[in-house]
């Protein structure tokens, strides 16, 4: 029989945190879940554990935190897309939908258009409508034609 981990939505979490997955992700969780044990801990297991209602305040904290996040990720790549689109067609494209995300993909570097992370996603918006975006299109129409 399969288990799940009860703590999936700390690590789920953990990801939308800037900085995190770029070496110092240990660092990050410990100082998350000692903050949370009053520096009892920096044991995940031990906070669930020991200190049930320290992880019941995390998890409702956290859980809060990440649907914000997930909201503002959302708006963000909806006025990237839109952004894209208008500067594609405003240049004689007609692009669809998949087109303009490989087009943020590249520009972000990333290989899928979810990972843009939401700094990323403001910064592409103000490049895409700023009045001098024209070159930067360009190359990057270059670079997704390529591929």
């Amino acid at each position: 029989m399969k288990t799940t981990n009860p703590h999936a939505w700390f690590f789920a979490h953990l990801k939308t945190i800037e900085g995190y997955g770029l070496g110092y992700d240990d660092v990050i969780k410990e100082s998350i879940i000692l903050e949370y044990s009053n520096h009892k801990t920096e044991s995940l297991k031990e906070l669930y554990e020991k200190y049930p209602q320290a992880y019941k305040r995390m998890r409702n904290d956290l859980s809060v935190k990440t649907k914000k996040h997930d909201g503002e990720l959302d708006k963000a790549r909806k006025r990237l897309i839109a952004a894209i689109f208008a500067s594609l067609e405003g240049n004689g494209y007609t692009p669809d939908m998949d087109y303009v995300k490989r087009v943020a993909c590249c520009a972000a570097k990333v290989k899928q258009f979810n990972n843009i992370t939401l700094r990323s996603l403001k910064n592409l918006y103000n490049k895409f409508t700023h009045k001098n975006y024209k070159a930067f299109l360009d190359n990057l129409i270059n670079k997704v034609n390529l591929n």
